[in-house]
């Protein structure tokens, strides 16, 4: 038996929170989603971005709409036969709302956020792995955590750049913060590191993480490329232009400090569920792990909801079932004998 825990900052520690029944039905049992239904954009997105990157190393040159359209259109059929949908009404809709994310169409150039990630990258899809020793008594016997994940990009900006929004640190302690509307100047030559996000910056638990993820990156990558200048959300669901595309958030050694010290709380609360599942699979709830102290019914919102409409554990999950029959409805989307559903 190994003395190490293996956890995938994306792929579990967030997962866990999102969900600790799904999480662990599907990492420890093998039940899978028959399919990912939000996951299409997103993964539009990394490789849309990827791909302008390397062109535009290679090339010296942008690509144009219609290049950008033939790829995202190739790439399309890849992610729908892993099985992989979207929510949109075809592809040819998913692939223009993807380009206009990325794309000022009419000008056939990149959105500003775009070319300052394309021109500026220095490492993109940066793999990182670090092992943390922690206490066997508090992790079930384990003593090292192998935290992994993979950073979009870090890049050294070759023009000015202004953030229009910033987080501030509330309680750096607790890694608690909030967006305010104060312009952040990016300088030529700051080193800054990217993650993007194929979602809205919107005032919820996701957020909170996606900020307390990417400043444990810049703490993974310190040792390597020394601590950057500013940790960048880039929301690329929102409309361009809007002003709520990029969040610079400020990090010093206080906050990358305490960023570890939350992290090694998640994987602590993830050894748990393990430990749980293997003596009692059925005494897992559902919902988000934040509102566990909450009635059932108010431990799904609608963006889990997303989620668990195709989760192969819905049909008896009692958090679900309370969240869709709050309102006295019977629906049929956790009733096993609807064909047309399942």
């Amino acid at each position: 038996m190994t003395d190490l825990i293996e956890v995938s900052y994306t792929g579990d520690l967030l997962a866990h929170r999102r969900c600790r029944r799904a999480w662990a039905f599907e990492k420890h049992v093998g039940v899978h989603p028959y399919e990912q239904v939000q996951a299409m954009e997103g993964f539009m997105i990394h490789h849309a971005m990827q791909w302008l990157t390397d062109r535009h190393r290679a090339t010296g040159a942008h690509a144009d709409v219609a290049s950008l359209t033939a790829q995202l259109n190739s790439y399309f059929l890849v992610l729908w036969s892993r099985g992989i949908r979207t929510t949109f009404a075809s592809k040819q809709e998913t692939v223009d709302r993807v380009t206009r994310h990325l794309y000022d169409v009419e000008a056939d150039a990149p959105h500003p956020e775009v070319l300052a990630a394309v021109e500026g990258a220095q490492h993109e899809e940066y793999p990182l792995r670090s092992v943390r020793k922690v206490v066997p008594e508090l992790y079930g016997g384990k003593s090292k955590i192998l935290l992994t994940g993979i950073l979009d990009v870090v890049i050294q900006q070759k023009n000015t750049l202004t953030y229009p929004l910033q987080w501030r640190w509330t309680d750096k302690a607790a890694m608690l913060g909030e967006v305010i509307d104060v312009p952040d100047q990016a300088a030529v030559g700051d080193t800054e590191i990217w993650d993007y996000k194929g979602t809205r910056l919107r005032q919820n638990r996701s957020r909170d993480d996606y900020v307390r993820q990417v400043v444990t990156y810049a703490g993974l990558l310190q040792d390597r490329i020394g601590l950057p200048r500013r940790c960048v959300l880039f929301f690329t669901n929102e409309k361009p232009g809007s002003g709520r595309r990029l969040l610079s958030i400020p990090i010093d050694q206080e906050v990358i400090d305490a960023s570890f010290a939350w992290t090694l709380e998640q994987v602590r609360e993830l050894r748990n569920t393990v430990l749980q599942i293997q003596q009692d699979p059925l005494s897992i709830d559902g919902g988000d792990l934040t509102k566990q102290h909450l009635p059932m019914a108010q431990r799904v919102d609608q963006d889990l909801k997303a989620q668990c409409t195709a989760c192969g554990q819905r049909f008896d999950c009692d958090a679900y079932r309370a969240f869709l029959t709050a309102g006295g409805a019977d629906p049929n989307d956790i009733d096993r004998l609807n064909v047309n559903k399942n």
